[in-house]
């Protein structure tokens, strides 16, 4: 299908407000179709996760917008946009009440360009002493704007460092002014880069970096004309990491690579060619593979899970971890292998059962068009990157759309691959045990409850964002929101870690508390998918509702709120003993009267660290 064709289609389903759009996206690839498309795309609901973006910058941003959505419907995101008005930045961050603060962004853009700095030269004409001034007067402004709107909004902020002009470096005509121009501009962007050390919220994407595959960043004939200050090209690839952005906030940033091997992580056909017979080395053609592995293995060492899915005979691959020298990764960086000669399909979802994961959570890797079509057409929620038949362009292909990326890591990222590996050895315990009851008991679980110190602050706003299934009203916390509940007398966070026979879990979930004289809110309620069918939860609940009754408390109410991902928790309340007291549009909300205790859960002993509670 052309891009022609694709667009077309794409404007018959918006008449008829068909979300059944997604396949066609990835047939859109120039910058005026993609614009198009996210035009089109505001006018029907997608289906996807809600999300709420504002444009603002010191230039011509206009069509920044559009090709934003168009890159977030392929992650499952729906925007709605604000874009403020030409070099109106500051004036709507400073504003109390403007129309960027009622809009209550989750993500707010802002776009800069040189004219925030050559503003400062006044009447002084171009030196090096008066570039060095006005660079810290801008670097001061926009730290003292964003500053004040971070006082008034909750929202993640983005923007990217300013490039030099290169004809204003090129109107320098003594070398070592140019070097001192260059260093001057270089700290000012350096500034810029460090500004999340104060303000939390503050995401700086590298320009630099992100457009040094773009033709041309820059249009002197539209800067003259319509005041833009980048190019059409420029906003592609921005786009994509303000969708990268967007989908970590709102909890869908993937966590599993699974793989293809042959023509995949190396070159020809491991049963045909055999081990020294493929194509993997430090030299030309195998070198290809060689940093392809590589790079997937600093992902793995980032917490990203790796599968592998392959066609093939176990006994020939094992061959290759075992005897080939250039083979960068080992048997023992897979949380799961399996190759046989069934469907794909159909091993990675046994993988994501096995592994109690979302099949959302998996980018799936494979040179062939047929295996990706297939995969793609039976597990739609699987994210299936189209590999180009060039294998020095894998390693672009698989990080351009930065499905990986996440707002923040914590020691738990690390750790990963080793929980994974114990999820594997319960299952296993599971199929060898008699009864549910006879695996449980077998697990000796230990439950520690706690309320929150500020080391934990970094995995509790991470289970926060990327938490779908038992999240009770999906809110997503950031770590500064996060210490200001810690730090209130009327909130608390009780998080809680488990352990057992396999290995420590580490920190698997939290409860955020609203305290009252004699009623406690349960504010929201989230606990990883790495510990579920085991009754945590309920452990869990009846550890705080015995703390609340300790305290003088009588009543417990408790919210859920409905996503797509979380109907797995809607009666975790009601099977808990609490009772219906409202049913609204968009939640219900629960109540406990302490009538009738929860029971023990026999299988999980309780155990209580330093800032623990033991009831």
């Amino acid at each position: 299908m052309t891009e022609k064709e694709a667009l077309k289609k794409l404007r018959e389903l918006t008449k008829i407000n068909d979300n059944d759009v997604n396949h066609l996206l990835h047939q859109i690839s120039t910058f005026a179709g993609q614009e198009k498309a996210g035009k089109l795309l505001e006018k029907i609901d997608s289906g996807g996760v809600q999300a709420k973006v504002a444009f603002v910058g010191s230039h011509t941003i206009q069509g920044l917008d559009n090709i934003t959505r168009y890159e977030a419907l392929k992650r499952n995101l729906h925007i709605q946009s604000l874009m403020g008005g030409y070099n109106q930045w500051n004036l709507l961050m400073l504003k109390p009440e403007s129309d960027l603060e009622h809009f209550d962004p989750d993500v707010t853009v802002c776009s800069l360009d040189e004219s925030i700095i050559y503003k400062h030269f006044g009447d002084s004409g171009w030196s090096t002493e008066t570039l060095s001034f006005a660079l810290e007067e801008a670097f001061e402004e926009i730290k003292k704007v964003l500053t004040i709107y971070t006082t008034r909004v909750a929202t993640t902020i983005v923007l990217h460092t300013i490039p030099l002009p290169l004809y204003d470096w090129k109107a320098v005509t003594n070398y070592r002014e140019k070097q001192k121009v260059s260093m001057l501009w270089r700290r000012f962007n350096q500034d810029l880069l460090n500004l999340h050390t104060t303000l939390e919220n503050v995401i700086v994407l590298d320009f630099e970096v992100l457009t040094q595959d773009v033709q041309e960043t820059r249009d002197p004939r539209m800067k003259h004309y319509a005041s833009m200050s980048y190019t059409s090209n420029v906003w592609q690839v921005i786009s994509k990491e303000i969708a990268s952005i967007i989908a970590s906030i709102k909890g869908l940033s993937q966590k599993v690579l699974a793989l293809d091997l042959d023509q995949t992580l190396w070159g020809g056909i491991i049963g045909d060619d055999g081990v020294h017979g493929i194509q993997l080395s430090k030299t030309f053609p195998g070198n290809q593979f060689y940093a392809f592995q590589q790079v997937i293995k600093r992902l793995q060492a980032q917490g990203i899970l790796l599968t592998i899915v392959s066609k093939n005979d176990w006994d020939n691959v094992k061959d290759v971890f075992i005897s080939h020298d250039d083979m960068v990764l080992d048997e023992e960086d897979f949380v799961q292998i399996s190759c046989n000669w069934g469907p794909k399909s159909e091993s990675l979802a046994n993988m994501a059962s096995r592994l109690n994961l979302g099949k959302d959570s998996i980018v799936f890797v494979d040179d062939n068009p047929f295996e990706r079509e297939l995969v793609s057409s039976q597990l739609p929620e699987v994210t299936v990157i189209p590999l180009s038949q060039d294998p020095s362009l894998y390693i672009q292909d698989l990080l351009m759309e930065g499905y990986f990326n996440t707002m923040n890591s914590t020691d738990e990222d690390h750790k990963r691959l080793e929980k994974y590996k114990q999820i594997a050895k319960r299952e296993e315990l599971k199929e060898d045990s008699d009864s549910i009851e006879e695996y449980l008991l077998q697990l000796e679980m230990e439950l520690d409850v706690f309320e929150i110190l500020s080391s934990h602050v970094p995995r509790i706003a991470q289970l926060s964002q990327r938490t779908n299934q038992f999240n009770m009203t999906t809110t997503r916390l950031t770590e500064s929101e996060v210490v200001g509940i810690s730090n209130s007398e009327s909130s608390s966070i009780y998080g809680f870690r488990l352990k057992d026979k396999f290995g420590d879990n580490g920190i698997v979930g939290y409860v955020h508390v609203k305290k009252e004289e004699h009623r406690w809110l349960i504010e929201n309620f989230i606990m990883s998918c790495r510990v579920f069918q085991r009754s945590v939860e309920c452990e869990v609940l009846r550890v705080i509702l015995e703390n609340a009754k300790l305290q003088g408390v009588s009543e417990v109410i408790g919210n859920y709120k409905p996503s797509k991902k979380n109907k797995l928790v809607s009666d975790f309340y009601q099977n808990n003993g609490f009772e219906l007291v409202d049913y609204g549009e968009n939640s219900t909300c629960w109540l406990y009267l302490f009538k009738k205790e929860i029971e023990k859960v026999e299988w999980i002993q309780l155990t209580a660290s330093e800032e623990g509670m033991s009831v």
